[in-house]
């Protein structure tokens, strides 16, 4: 299957819908990575590695769901995520290696820095993707 096709899917599903009024939360997703991703290196200095790494997760999540926030979707299912980032992004600001990364961390493994610094590319990429979606509009 193509990503337009697996898109096209995911919306007849119950985890991904159109929502333009979604794009008013990006901010506030995109805040939250930003949270996530300095608690998460709170909780690796404090040698809690299970909570930094879920919240390293996190913060890629909320970087994640802002990216489709902010193409119009709103968004229940971390598969159809993906579909979302893939056909709107990946090759636009994100690639093959950022979405490798996006489903690495989802395993909540790795040491810490590996996870701070995939968390902290992947949150940097959402914020460059996203001043130019608002710059285009």
């Amino acid at each position: 299957m193509t990503i337009q096709a697996d898109l096209e899917r995911c919306l007849r599903s119950p985890y991904l819908r159109r929502d333009e009024t979604k794009r008013n939360d990006v901010d506030r997703e995109l805040e939250g990575a930003h949270e996530l991703l300095a608690l998460a290196r709170l909780s690796f200095e404090e040698d809690d590695e299970a909570t930094g790494l879920k919240q390293a997760w996190g913060a890629m999540f909320r970087a994640g769901r802002a990216l489709a926030y902010a193409a119009g979707y709103d968004v229940d299912g971390l598969r159809c995520l993906e579909i979302v980032l893939w056909a709107h992004y990946v090759g636009q600001g994100l690639e093959e290696a950022d979405m490798t990364a996006f489903r690495q961390a989802q395993q909540l493994v790795g040491p810490p820095d590996t996870a701070v610094e995939r968390a902290q590319n992947f949150v940097q990429k959402a914020v460059t993707l996203l001043r130019q979606v608002a710059a285009a509009q």
